[in-house]
């Protein structure tokens, strides 16, 4: 954070202190030319104002009496220090101020900059007009003072404004999270929170929203997959139940996330949130998906579509259980080897639908796959071979793995 100015730094302590010599240094020329402005200040701040008000950026955000207020204060302490003259205290803290409330304001760094340095042009103007011909050598030497008080005045104005800005920002994220937070926790009704959100994130609450949420071995992965590639993009991350959730505006007329926005981060991914009202229960659906990611065995996003069944086996409790013993009990008898060998085919199969392509994934002859499908029918009355029944048994099987996790 950056405190009130050093007056002591390159104009040292004698010219910051009351009854100090500070001015000795200072040529009587330049030291008469000071005190002269400062009987004429408005003078200096009308020339100042009028050449300042021709921004459009001081005209639009900065009132008037302000930008008078401002320039009055500036010149006096820039005579001062270039007078060697005393500076008082509210003086010390003009170029804070003037930093942090143009940051407030909105004025542009750029902008802001050439309005402060243009106090060197009106200064120097001011002197030129009240110097005599045979004094020009002495202002000439002093020259290079005046510069140097503007150049201190700038640089402690120049941080005050980028220190506003930092804390500015970080009151814009605790807002945006706090909000989000909110947001993401409803039911999506509240049409008033909907609008906040809307308006702080800058979207229109009607578009279409990706979700992405990242448990937390591979929260890093989508933060530098958003920094890197959404640079540009309506995005907001925010930590929620434990995983990072993006929440990302799609391109007018997209269905999905583009595959460039997540390519390679291990995350889940939900169905597109058709309005700013649909993010919350959308982020339940993805945050499911999200639990069921096996320790980041993942290597990309993972979709509603790719991972419903480990999502509703994880939803029915107890019911998952006794579907999977009602499924595969019949399998008990056998030896575990044997068990697992037919689990294999038939998982296989289901995955192909293609006996041919069986025997070459489990280098086996298609007659020992047509007999374990065939057992496997024998012992639990269900046919893998039939679409319906084979989705049973794949759901059985997901229901027997969540209930060992």
């Amino acid at each position: 954070m950056h405190n009130p100015p050093d007056l002591d730094g390159p104009f040292r302590a004698p010219a910051a202190r009351p009854g100090g010599d500070g001015g000795a240094s200072v040529p009587p020329e330049l030291r008469a030319l000071v005190r002269d402005c400062l009987d004429h200040l408005d003078e200096l701040v009308g020339r100042y104002v009028r050449e300042v008000s021709a921004f459009d950026d001081y005209e639009a955000t900065v009132p008037p009496e302000d930008l008078r207020e401002a320039a009055r204060a500036c010149f006096e302490l820039l005579l001062r220090l270039i007078g060697g003259l005393p500076v008082p205290e509210d003086l010390r803290e003009v170029p804070e101020r003037l930093g942090r409330r143009r940051a407030h304001q909105g004025v542009p760094l750029e902008r802001l900059l050439q309005a402060v340095r243009m106090d060197f042009r009106v200064l120097w103007t001011a002197f030129l007009e009240r110097t005599r011909p045979e004094d020009m050598p002495q202002l000439t030497r002093g020259a290079v003072r005046v510069w140097e008080a503007v150049e201190f005045h700038t640089v402690h104005v120049h941080a005050a404004y980028l220190d506003q800005v930092a804390v500015l920002a970080r009151e814009q994220e605790r807002e945006q999270a706090a909000l989000m937070g909110r947001l993401l926790s409803s039911d999506g009704r509240d049409q008033q929170l909907v609008a906040q959100a809307a308006t702080l994130l800058q979207v229109n609450a009607q578009s279409d929203f990706a979700v992405a949420v990242a448990p937390p071995e591979s929260q890093q992965e989508l933060r530098r997959a958003v920094t890197a590639r959404l640079t540009g993009q309506s995005a907001h991350l925010q930590q929620h139940n434990g995983m990072l959730v993006l929440v990302a505006r799609l391109p007018h007329g997209a269905d999905a996330p583009p595959p460039a926005w997540l390519d390679g981060v291990a995350c889940a991914v939900g169905p597109v949130a058709r309005g700013l009202a649909r993010v919350p229960d959308t982020v339940r659906v993805t945050e499911a998906i999200a639990t069921t990611m096996d320790g980041g065995t993942a290597q990309g996003p993972v979709t509603l579509v790719e991972a419903w069944m480990p999502v509703a086996a994880g939803r029915l409790g107890p019911i998952a259980g006794m579907l999977a013993d009602s499924v595969l009990s019949g399998l008990d008898r056998l030896p575990p080897h044997e068990r697992e060998r037919l689990l294999d085919t038939v998982v296989a199969y289901c995955r192909s639908g293609s006996v041919a392509t069986v025997t070459r994934e489990l280098y086996c002859h298609r007659n020992t796959v047509l007999n374990r499908l065939s057992r496997f029918s024998e012992l639990t009355g269900l046919h893998p071979t039939r679409p319906t029944e084979a989705a049973t048994v794949l759901f059985a099987l997901q229901c027997a793995r969540s209930r060992t996790v």
